[in-house]
């Protein structure tokens, strides 16, 4: 009885497990499957899941480890038996669509230990037709294919536990959150209004550029933080040195300049700019073009970036 409410609850399929912990691996490769213990969605959620989940490697090449998170969820954590027959979960919580829950990570990004909790091997599985064909999406950036760090198989198995199961509570959390986020975003809003009536090109020069972009990752990494910088503090010195009251034919020739070395580097970075790092970059474009005097232009910056 008790083995059939485990069973509906968590999803898991009856039987005894026939088999302990399997040896760890030297090297991730395709058909690898790994367990881990699911962390609270967010801060407002409870402390300890109690819940077990695990992501399946699709393929790995010199760039990129592929990972698919699995459609079952576990009281413990599963070993070769339990993963089994199971298929890659699809995401339909919040405004996800169904799309399979399928992403890169860059090699440089590749740290489960911490980015996951108890994350352990489980077993193998072979990978299918479909399965290759996420791999190949991911390898040639296609359209809709995604780069993430591993917070996302978090994300994902213990979200969709907690949409199918969970619903009321969570969407109460989900507010909470957004609630914070909102006020946070107000407070940053207000002190960035203060900011920008009194910079200038002095205060600018003064500052490091994306001083928050550390560790890596979940941020990019160094040489790509060193490069953005050099590239920011170069375009400081271009526009201040167009004068106190530039022309905007200029002032917009070297942020657009700006906004596409950004397009390239993150092309060649692999896609490394993200919510955050676009936020950065856009926050720092737009005091650029304030203290040039020319923030009009400000409004042409999503016409010029791709990230």
């Amino acid at each position: 009885m008790v083995r059939g409410f485990i069973s509906r609850v968590f999803g898991v399929t009856g039987g005894q497990r026939d088999d302990g912990p399997a040896p760890t691996p030297s090297s991730i490769e395709a058909g690898q499957v790994y367990s881990f213990q699911t962390r609270p969605y967010s801060e407002f959620g409870p402390a300890n899941t109690g819940r077990f989940a695990a992501i399946k490697i699709l393929g790995v090449d010199d760039r990129h480890v592929v990972v698919a998170v699995l459609d079952r969820v576990w009281p413990d954590a599963p070993t070769g038996s339990d993963i089994r027959g199971i298929s890659i979960i699809n995401e339909h919580r919040f405004a996800h669509t169904g799309r399979p829950a399928v992403f890169g990570v860059n090699r440089d990004w590749w740290k489960p230990e911490s980015d996951l909790d108890e994350f352990n091997f489980a077993g193998t599985l072979p990978v299918s037709r479909a399965e290759q064909s996420h791999v190949d999406a991911v390898a040639n950036y296609a359209p809709g294919s995604r780069l993430s760090t591993l917070h996302a198989a978090n994300d994902a198995a213990e979200g969709e536990w907690r949409w199918a199961n969970d619903r009321d509570a969570f969407v109460v959390e989900a507010e909470k959150k957004k609630a914070k986020n909102e006020a946070e975003r107000a407070a940053k809003e207000e002190r960035y209004r203060t900011r920008l009536s009194k910079l200038t090109w002095a205060q600018l020069r003064s500052e490091i550029p994306f001083e928050r972009w550390t560790p890596s990752p979940p941020f990019p990494p160094e040489e790509f933080t060193m490069a953005a910088r050099a590239t920011i503090r170069s375009a400081c010195n271009a526009l201040e040195q167009l004068g106190p009251k530039p022309r905007r034919t200029d002032v917009r020739v070297i942020l657009k300049k700006t906004v596409i070395w950004f397009n390239e580097a993150d092309e060649e970075a692999g896609g490394v700019i993200e919510t955050e790092e676009r936020e950065d970059i856009c926050a720092v474009l737009e005091e650029m073009a304030h203290v040039a005097r020319q923030k009009v232009l400000v409004d042409e910056i999503d016409e010029w970036r791709e990230w």
